[in-house]
């Protein structure tokens, strides 16, 4: 079936029960709302079929504004996000974006944090968008954590949006997590000066148990090994190595996985529900990867997975995965 963007949205938007914090990409602007039932946050990013929401938390809780960010406050868990008016160099926006973020989060625990970058390949006063970003997240960190913030660092991804709006959203809980590197990656935060004057800040993956339930949150994973973007050649090849790096850091999450004809292991879907979100910076890729990554996976009736159309951090790579894996109840 030939790749379609999907714009009808209204049809599928939320129904009135409480929702919790939802994110609806395919819509015509970006942007924040929320009422007495939850958040909801409209992204101007194309989805890549019928799949367009993704439901960060659906469980309801108190809303509340404070510095900027919208939150969603249950007993054990902090949902919450923001939507800015992005200017150029983003360091200064992204820089006071966080120091208010960490603010309100430094009772909690942070799970999963997800950027929406715009423009994010662009250069502006001579710096990438995504590195500049990068620098005002690292000095935020920096300042209100102090020089070994990396310990605390949780799984995050940044990818882009052709958009002005910067866009930030969030889980965190009550219970620790555990923040998991990939053995066969250099950890992000001690990536050398050649990718920027500050590396990203974030974990590559954090594993939680909530409720009796373990939950694995997986970073944005890309074709990189070691610091270095690898299997350039060919699109089918950075999947494959995305996807060996997703095995290897769930594989160190503890989950039970099953181990595929290229020599990794991956959470099986009879045992775990998943659900994965799939960047393709090429329209023209798209039919091809989703049958390879369908294959791949072992895709199953229920997993759920949501195709969007996004450039990536790194301008050489075509494609980005993030996860999140939990026990079947």
């Amino acid at each position: 079936m030939s790749t379609q963007l999907f714009y009808e949205s209204d049809s599928r938007r939320l129904d009135d029960r409480n929702y919790g914090l939802a994110v609806q990409f395919n819509q015509k602007s970006t942007g924040l709302s929320w009422s007495n039932r939850g958040l909801t946050i409209d992204m101007k990013i194309p989805a890549l079929g019928r799949q367009i929401q993704e439901s960060v938390t659906d469980i309801p809780g108190r809303v509340s504004l404070k510095n900027g960010f919208c939150l969603l406050e249950g007993e054990d868990h902090l949902a919450g996000g923001i939507v800015l008016d992005a200017t150029f160099p983003l360091e200064r926006d992204v820089y006071d974006a966080y120091l208010s973020f960490l603010d309100i989060t430094q009772n909690w625990h942070l799970y999963r944090i997800w950027h929406y970058v715009p423009f994010i390949n662009r250069e502006t006063q001579g710096i990438e968008n995504y590195r500049s970003f990068c620098k005002g997240r690292s000095l935020a960190f920096e300042h209100f954590l102090g020089s070994n913030f990396s310990r605390k660092l949780p799984a995050a991804s940044a990818v882009g949006i052709n958009d002005t709006k910067l866009v930030m959203y969030f889980l965190a809980g009550k219970t620790p997590g555990m923040h998991i590197e990939n053995p066969e990656q250099v950890s992000a935060y001690q990536y050398p000066r050649c990718y920027g004057p500050r590396p990203p800040s974030f974990a590559r993956g954090t594993c939680v148990d909530v409720a009796s339930k373990r939950v694995g949150y997986l970073s944005g994973t890309a074709s990189i090994k070691g610091h270095q973007s690898v299997t350039l050649e060919d699109t089918a090849d950075q999947l494959y190595t995305t996807l060996d790096n997703m095995s290897l850091i769930f594989e160190s999450m503890g989950f039970v996985s099953e181990r595929h004809s290229y020599g990794s292991f991956f959470p099986n879907g009879d045992d775990y529900e998943r659900f994965f979100k799939v960047y393709i910076r090429h329209l023209e890729d798209t039919d091809y990867i989703q049958s390879l990554f369908s294959q791949m996976i072992g895709l199953r009736e229920d997993d759920r997975v949501l195709y969007l159309q996004s450039d990536i951090c790194r301008s050489e790579l075509n494609i980005e995965i993030e996860a999140i894996i939990s026990d079947r109840c």
